[in-house]
């Protein structure tokens, strides 16, 4: 039976597309962890091809700055790439055989005398606060029951160790299957840079077939667009943690403090991580150190603070420019799905991906949405503009806040005015009533004065009579 377009413009056809739709929803919802652990499970069948994409896509920057700078001259395209990847992975390698010779066994020994020095760390903190508390004895610390709950903490972390073995070993399973995947990760990585142009040629022809001329240069502009982003990110994210890391040894070296390596290296890693990353870095380091000096872990919280603010105001724009001009909002959703969605991958990923969506939504949805309805003045509708509105909102607000209060003074001005007339005039009355009685007794004085009597009263009359 062959399928006709008329019929779509038939109301029956578009009930029946609509009750499918529903019903497919229904199913969907009703088993929703079956679909998200079919997904899961879909997901962990082809981590190693994603792993070895990301890693491809975090060299491939380096190798083809060597292919266009430094074999830009050989003529043959094939053997310039493979010349310039060979070179970046060579590089890379030498790099991390570089960090293994000197910065491993470095590690290793600090995080060695760490656990070694554990119990006389835990011994001279106790000490330290017993100190503190004898020294100041208002002080609302009770050296006794802050002994108890460090020895409380190591004896649970014993015992938890004790009670979790099955928990560690099958974490050692993960780490073991973890290792083997990125090994596999590794090994297509290299496949995906030798055929990088394969590979872009292929889906950029597919593209071309499957859409129209004017979809196809939107949708290449777009990419190029997300790639430009990424790419940013990731070599900046990657230096400014090198930046933080070697600053923070520096420090750490002048100041004279144990675990310079260890510390630093935890630092630079967590300063990966956007938002919360600094933070959990302080916190690890200060703990470290108020094991063995309580005072240096304030001196290093108190550097940490005013290394990421100078990295938060000044570095970091200064290394990603506005290519990641984002809402700091924005950026904290992101962070919270993508660490609660894809783990640590989905933390460091969350400023680019956030960056993506919204100039996708501001570009394309919002822009498509105001062509579709006319609204040409869409611009208008910006931070600025808001701003610049809540500014003369609250100016045209106080301005009339303002003028009632030069009201109210006027009115409160002329009734003080009133009052002080009628205050005037009882006075004036009153100083009118004391001449008038005053002028009474001088001429009561005057006819006493005078010798004349005062009227005889009707009475007296009627008696002399």
């Amino acid at each position: 039976m062959k399928f006709k377009k008329e019929w779509l413009k038939n109301r029956w056809v578009e009930n029946t597309i609509a009750i499918c739709i529903g019903v497919v929803l229904f199913v969907l919802l009703e088993n929703l962890g079956g679909v998200f652990g079919w997904i899961g499970k879909f997901f962990r069948f082809i981590t190693p091809v994603i792993v070895g994409l990301a890693i491809a896509y975090v060299i491939d920057p380096l190798a083809r700055l060597f292919e266009h700078h430094l074999f830009g001259k050989l003529k043959s395209w094939q053997l310039r790439r493979m010349l310039a990847v060979i070179l970046a992975l060579v590089l890379i390698l030498a790099l991390v055989i570089l960090l293994m010779v000197y910065l491993v066994p470095q590690l290793v020994d600090s995080v060695t005398q760490f656990v070694n020095n554990l119990d006389s760390y835990s011994a001279s903190l106790k000490k330290w606060i017993q100190g503190f508390g004898e020294k100041f004895e208002k002080f609302p610390i009770n050296p006794a029951k802050v002994n108890d709950f460090l020895d409380n903490i190591v004896n649970n972390l014993v015992k938890w160790v004790g009670d979790n073995k099955e928990v560690i070993l099958n974490k050692g399973f993960e780490f073991g299957n973890g290792l083997l995947t990125f090994i596999l990760g590794l090994i297509l990585a290299i496949y995906f840079l030798f055929g990088k142009y394969f590979l872009v040629a292929g889906g950029k022809r597919f593209l071309r077939a499957s859409m129209s001329q004017e979809k196809y240069h939107g949708t290449m502009q777009f990419f190029s667009r997300c790639n430009a982003i990424m790419t940013r990110y990731v070599a900046f994210d990657v230096l400014d943690g090198i930046i933080i890391g070697v600053t923070n040894a520096i420090f750490m070296a002048i100041m004279g403090m144990p675990y310079i390596v260890l510390i630093s290296v935890v630092v630079g890693v967590t300063n990966l991580a956007p938002t919360f990353g600094p933070l959990v870095g302080a916190v690890i380091g200060a703990f470290i150190l108020v094991l063995v000096n309580p005072l240096d872990a304030l001196i290093f919280l108190i550097f940490t603070l005013a290394l990421q603010t100078v990295d938060g105001y000044i570095l970091k724009p200064k290394l990603f420019g506005d290519s990641l001009g984002v809402s700091s909002v924005v950026i904290l959703v992101f962070i919270i799905l993508g660490g609660r969605m894809f783990g640590i991958l989905g933390v460091l990923l969350s400023i680019p991906l956030a960056a993506i969506v919204d100039f996708s939504y501001h570009d394309y949805i919002l822009a498509r949405m105001e062509r579709k309805r006319g609204i040409k003045d869409g611009d208008e509708e910006t931070p600025e503009a808001e701003s610049e509105k809540s500014r003369q909102q609250l100016t045209a607000r106080e301005q009339e806040r303002g003028e009632k209060i030069e009201e109210w003074k006027e009115a409160r001005k002329l009734e003080k005015e009133q009052e002080r007339q009628e205050k005037e005039q009882e006075k004036q009355e009153k100083e009118a009533r004391k001449i008038e009685k005053e002028h009474e007794k001088e001429v009561k004085k005057q006819e006493k004065s005078q010798g004349r009597s005062p009227k005889p009263d009707a009475k007296d009359e009627k008696d002399s009579k």
